[in-house]
């Protein structure tokens, strides 16, 4: 499979504020945002319209959801509707999601397949993990600089190593154009 080039590292630095990514194999866009819990918006937003619509008190939360390098993905500013309860068994029921989470009040990574979270943690502390096999990604997370040999903090800055060993692991990517462009949108109320 061929990674958009643009990774998913420039998240960071283009959203200063806080994102949350969320990315499912074998699943279109529409379907993700089903079981994400939304309920559809109608016309496709760009980033800066669903920003402007999430600032009405009541609005809800607004997740913009495409498609990229065999990927259905989710993302959404400022929050992360995708640590709701239940949300991560729903949408990697029948297969497997990462979700990429940097906001004001929490960094976290998760991975998850058939409905059971394989391994989480806060990237600011790796060496903490849960999940049904926490130490699935030890390795990748070792590579991505994340974590030392000997258990405690790796090289990387957490969210970055975050971002570096979701790049490495599932090689997903988005690329700043599909970001840039309307995506279609879902609603959670």
């Amino acid at each position: 499979m061929t990674v958009s080039p643009d990774g998913v590292q420039w998240l960071a630095e283009s959203y200063p504020q806080g994102f949350s990514v969320v990315f499912v194999r074998d699943l279109q866009s529409a379907e993700l945002l089903a079981r994400l819990g939304c309920e559809a918006a109608g016309s496709p937003m760009t980033r800066e319209d669903a920003e402007e619509h999430e600032l009405d008190d009541e609005a809800g939360e607004v997740l913009r959801a495409g498609e990229c390098d065999g990927w259905a993905f989710a993302i959404q500013s400022w929050a992360a509707h995708v640590l709701g309860e239940g949300v991560i068994g729903s949408v990697s029921a029948g297969t497997e999601m990462v979700a990429l989470v940097s906001t004001a009040t929490i960094p976290w990574f998760s991975y998850a397949a058939n409905g059971e979270e394989v391994c989480s943690f806060d990237p600011g502390m790796p060496w903490i993990r849960h999940g049904s096999d926490p130490d699935r990604l030890l390795s990748a997370m070792r590579s991505a600089g994340l974590i030392s040999d000997d258990g405690s903090a790796g090289t990387a800055c957490g969210v970055t190593g975050m971002l570096v060993l979701a790049e490495q692991e599932f090689q997903v990517g988005l690329s700043r154009e599909v970001d840039d462009k309307p995506l279609l949108v879902g609603v959670v109320p």
